[in-house]
């Protein structure tokens, strides 16, 4: 059996920590002190109170105001790097990859919290293709393409968004990996809100701007295919005996060292020991803010490659904040945020009886302004568990094992600075 290494590679857009808030509030539908996630979409809690008066219909809210805004190292031989790009500098991460024969490149979110590997294809109405602007995947051009006959795919997202399309299978190769008959759901239908305008004019994808849009690493049981659920990459890698289930990330800030394993671990290239590890869904009991402990008793946290921020008990985040001077709740941009340069505080999160420090360096999400910055800790709302996402990923080394359900986590001691 092989492993792949399979690196970062770096995109140069400004990060948006309200919209990263907000993606999260949409995807895991919570309600915040100022966001409130109504089946996906986000509100602003002020907006309804000024829509209170229309508070009936089929029992819901007319809602509007959508926010829109580990081992050694395998031998030299065995490993193949490819690249992981950081978009809007470290909000999101992708790997690329390579679809067909002859293959189409293709630059994907790899997400721990979704099963579904779809991709824009050339089955997309032609006006879209012009607005897209994207990698596409034509399964007529592919030799090893074939039709799932019967299979479709729906997948929908907390803002009423939504994709659908065919299910083909074909080669997917990621780094040295090549997994032939993946499932591939080639979308056909998108909903107008995947496509979006900046200030320049250009048009991007909607959900967390990805180019060419996801690969989920969860479990095949939530797969958006009908009538069956089809196997995922890390499921292929298992049943097929080409690799085991395992896979790892290791994130970096703003450059191109981060990377995903595939079918083993690479330790030594995250740059942590073996020594400390925990599995998920994991307790999260116990938090450190400059030495002084928060006991944090029954909590429990989770993992997100698909998460930007971390997200955590309100009791936490508001201990955490009386440690930044300034800091503030903003109802105008939905979290934390405080002046620039303010002198930030030590964190370490709890992974099982184990103690993880954040990087103070990716405690910040980007500018608001010239002289205000937004947190990348960020209240849970009434989650009931924590969600460690990329703020919180980027300080340790997270190894996957779909094959036992648990995860194992490791402090990168290079990657974490004071």
């Amino acid at each position: 059996m092989s492993t792949a290494v399979v690196p970062l590679v770096k995109h140069a857009n400004r990060p948006s920590g309200p919209a990263a808030y907000a993606r999260a509030v949409r995807k895991y539908n919570l309600e915040t002190a100022v966001f409130i996630g109504h089946h996906g979409a986000v509100y602003k809690r002020n907006e309804l109170a000024k829509d209170a008066h229309k508070k009936k219909h089929h029992g819901h809210y007319h809602l509007r105001d959508l926010i829109t805004a580990v081992r050694d190292r395998p031998s030299e031989d065995s490993v193949t790097v490819v690249n992981t790009k950081d978009i809007a500098q470290d909000s999101e991460y992708v790997v690329e990859v390579i679809i067909g024969e002859p293959g189409v490149k293709l630059t994907l979110q790899f997400d721990t919290g979704s099963s579904d590997l779809w991709v824009w294809s050339t089955e997309i109405s032609h006006q879209l293709l012009e607005k897209a602007g994207r990698a596409l995947y034509d399964p007529s051009h592919s030799k090893t393409s074939k039709r799932v006959e019967g299979s479709m795919f729906l997948i929908g997202y907390g803002d009423g968004s939504n994709a659908s399309g065919d299910v083909y299978t074909d080669t997917l190769r990621i780094g040295n990996l090549v997994i032939p008959d993946q499932a591939i759901e080639a979308a056909k239908k998108v909903s107008s809100s995947f496509m979006n305008e900046n200030d320049s004019g250009q048009v991007y994808l909607f959900i967390a701007s990805i180019p060419d849009i996801l690969l989920g690493l969860g479990f095949s049981s939530i797969n958006t295919v009908k009538p069956t659920p089809v196997q995922t990459p890390v499921g292929n890698l298992i049943d097929r005996h080409i690799a085991p289930g395992i896979f790892s990330v290791a994130l970096d800030k703003g450059d191109d060292r981060g990377f995903y394993t595939f079918g083993g671990i690479d330790a030594a290239k995250a740059g942590v020991s073996e020594s400390s590890r925990g599995f998920w869904l994991f307790d999260s009991a116990t938090a450190v803010i400059n030495g002084a402990t928060v006991s944090l008793q029954g909590n429990q946290a989770i993992l997100d490659t698909g998460t930007t921020l971390a997200l955590v008990s309100e009791e936490l985040t508001q201990e955490i904040y009386k440690h930044v001077h300034g800091a503030t709740l903003s109802q105008e941009y939905g979290g934390w945020i405080y002046p620039k340069g303010a002198k930030l505080p030590e964190v370490k999160l709890a992974v099982g009886e184990h103690l993880f420090t954040l990087n103070p360096a990716d405690f910040t999400m980007g500018d608001i302004d010239d002289e205000t910055e937004f947190g990348g800790i960020q209240s849970r709302g009434n989650n009931p568990f924590d969600i460690l996402g990329d703020v919180f990923l980027k300080s340790i080394y997270a190894v996957f094992d779909q094959q036992n359900n648990r995860v194992g986590v490791a402090q990168r001691t290079s990657n974490v600075t004071h």
